[in-house]
């Protein structure tokens, strides 16, 4: 079974890399959780902890990678949940976004 976790993830940069016509965007991301803000059960300030990525594709792949260290999927879940995450953005792109 394909990962859903690696197919979202498919398929939201595969449309980022569609609109943007490249795959090579750096960002830095923070997690709601971890956002130097929030706080844990006992009322602790959770840290802030950024994990920054040098192209979509990283971060693609690092997001279908966490289902596997989990313990939930395999590495061909994420693989073919990737690919059809891909396949479903670039079919919307290419038939939902028209002028």
């Amino acid at each position: 079974y394909p990962s859903g976790h690696g197919a979202f993830g498919g398929a939201l940069f595969q449309t980022l890399r569609k609109f943007y016509g490249t795959d090579n965007i750096a960002f830095t991301f923070v997690s709601d959780e971890f956002n130097g803000v929030t706080r844990d059960n006992a009322g602790n300030v959770r840290p802030l902890v950024q994990r920054s990525f040098s192209s979509l594709s990283q971060a693609e792949e690092e997001n279908g990678q966490s289902r596997i260290y989990l313990g939930i999927h395999w590495a061909f879940d994420k693989t073919a949940a990737i690919a059809q995450g891909r396949r479903v953005a670039d079919y919307v792109f290419t038939n939902a976004f028209l002028p």
